[in-house]
Parts: structure tokens; sequence; C-alpha cells
């Protein structure tokens, strides 16, 4: 076997590749890949190395594969993570973990049963002008944190043909939800501690795609403040989180190459210079590292799991038009 460490991938489409080429970079080698068509396979193969595998099993099987790197649509995630755990395969998964709780929690005992690395791909936290956000929230320099707002939006959708399996309300519930929006409730987590209550609102719009085109949701948290979410698949591209409180208000905006500050004593905020990083790169490479025993996963499963009670209170919450406690779903 390679020193190296080996990542087949699964789900070879174009975040697939994104997440190859990551491992790639990060120190790994691709073993190859699987995705239903030949095409998809002889062209991922061609361009990353490895070989063209012909099911999950075939990879699962493999003596030379260590890990995989998991980009399906989201309700395969579960069963696939716990067939890889069996085998003894490590695995990094896209967010999210999972759409349901039962479903997430099946996959980390799993993991945690064989001993293998189980991580997920909340790479937001991990921006610089995130990391800053945490740190003058820890030293006090915003004083007592009453509120934060966050929303992430992308035009996807609009381009979405009808058999994409984003395209429908089982893979994407709440919308932009599933692939955006969890970027937020985990980024949330990491700054201000577990939600302790949701409400939801979540419709569609248009005529097409046939998922919902606008979410909202207000959250409480454990540590006292209150928060909003704003996500969309329709709408131009936009990501922001901002964090205010009695001593201040500081904003990461423009996902992450943007940052500002502004005292109560100031009518406008000003700009401050940030670090910018590769922030895909910085988790895979991590999970390479998690593999040989130098580190573990920032967002391992027990991270993945609370994102995803969350997830499922907002879609209960949107459902009833109620309040939902995260505690009933963890």
């Amino acid at each position: 076997m390679s020193d190296k460490v080996r990542l087949a991938s699964v789900g070879l489409g174009w975040w697939g590749a994104v997440l190859a080429e990551a491992a790639i970079a990060g120190g790994a080698e691709s073993a190859g890949g699987f995705a239903r068509t030949v095409e998809s396979r002889d062209a991922f193969t061609d361009r990353h190395g490895g070989r063209a595998f012909e099911s999950f099993d075939q990879i699962l099987e493999a003596p030379d594969v260590d890990g995989v790197l998991l980009a399906t649509p989201h309700t395969t995630h579960a069963d696939l993570i716990v067939a890889a755990a069996e085998a003894g395969k490590h695995v990094f998964v896209e967010k999210p973990l999972a759409l349901t709780v039962s479903s997430a929690r099946r996959a980390v005992t799993a993991a945690e049963k064989s001993g293998i690395v189980l991580q997920v791909g909340h790479n937001k936290r991990r921006q610089p002008a995130n990391r800053r956000l945490k740190v003058l929230i820890e030293t006090g320099d915003l004083g007592t944190v009453t509120m934060i707002d966050t929303y992430q939006s992308t035009p996807n959708a609009l381009g979405f043909e009808s058999d994409y399996w984003r395209a429908n309300s089982t893979e994407s519930p709440l919308g932009g939800m599933t692939s955006l929006g969890v970027h937020m409730i985990d980024t949330m987590t990491y700054l201000l501690g577990p939600i302790k209550s949701v409400f939801a609102f979540s419709k569609g719009i248009l005529d097409t795609p046939p998922i919902d085109h606008a979410t909202s949701i207000v959250f409480e948290f454990d540590s006292g403040p209150l928060g909003y979410l704003g996500t969309s698949f329709v709408v131009p591209r936009s990501t922001s989180v901002a964090v205010r409180g009695t001593k201040g208000a500081a904003i990461n905006d423009d996902d992450g190459t943007r940052f500002y500050f502004q005292t109560p004593q100031e009518q406008v905020r000003s700009e401050q210079p940030v670090e910018i990083i590769d922030t895909i790169a910085d988790e895979v490479s991590e999970f390479v590292l998690a593999i040989r025993g130098e580190t573990k996963p920032e967002t391992g499963g027990a991270e993945g799991l609370e994102v995803v009670a969350v997830l499922e209170a907002a879609m209960a919450s949107s459902e009833s038009g109620c309040v939902k406690a995260v505690a009933e779903f963890r």
C-alpha cells in the first residue's frame, strides 16, 4: 500500500471533484471513484487518477483504499457511512450528515463502534472571519451578545434540471437549508453554543423548481441570545454572519472576505483586514491528518448530529407552525 492516505470518491459531480482536488493538495492520493455512469467514472479517473470502481462495494473491498469522500444525495449518507464503517474505511461526508436524527445517530454509532474517522463537511466555521468572531465573543470585546443574524443564498436552483437530485423536496427539505443553511447552523452553534428552540417559515414562491424558495428561521440559544437565519436557492449569492453585543457589532460579510466592526458610539461600521483561506482544503487536510492519527476532526459525528437535530426541529416547526424545542429531537 502507498505511504500516502488513499481516498476513493463517491459521487463524482462538481463537488466530488472539489473534494478530491482538496484531498490531493492536502497530501492524499486519489484511489479513484464510483458514480452511476461509466462516463462519469472514466472522466474522474482521467483527471484525478486511481481506478474506476464499478460499485460502492468494490471500494469497500479494496485493501488499498483507506477512506472515502462522500458527495452523494443527502438521504444516502447514513447507509453509506454505516457500510464504510463496517468495512473499516474512514469517511468524510459532505454536509448535512443526514436529514433525520435517527439516521445521523445510526451513522455516528457505526463510526464509533468501528473506530473510524468520521468528518462532516461544515467548513464555514473555518473562515478566519468566523474565527475572529469567536475570539471577540470569548474575550468580551462585544460585551453581552444579544443577537446573531446569518444569511446564505445562491441562485443555483434556477438552473436545476428537473431530474437533478437537489431539485426535489425529499432531498432538499426547507429549500436551501440542506445545501446552504446548515452551514450557518453549524457556525452559530460554534460561536454561541447549543440552540434551545426554533421557529421556521419556509415556502415555495415560484412555479419551479419544486422546492421551497425562501426560508426564515428564528432561534433562541441556551446561552441567552436570539438568532436569525435566512436562506434561498433562487436569489443572488450572498453569505454573512453578524454578531451583535452591548459593546459592539462584528460582521463577517461576503463569505469570509470582508470584516466589519462597529461600536455603540459609531454611526457606521468600519472595515478591518481579514485573512482568507481555502476552507475546503483546510478541512480535507485535517481529515487526512486524522486518518494518520495526528489530530481529530473539528466537525465530527457529534457536531454533525447537532446540526441535524436543529434542522429536523426547523422542519417540524415549519410544518406545524409552532415553536419547537431542539431537545425534543436530540
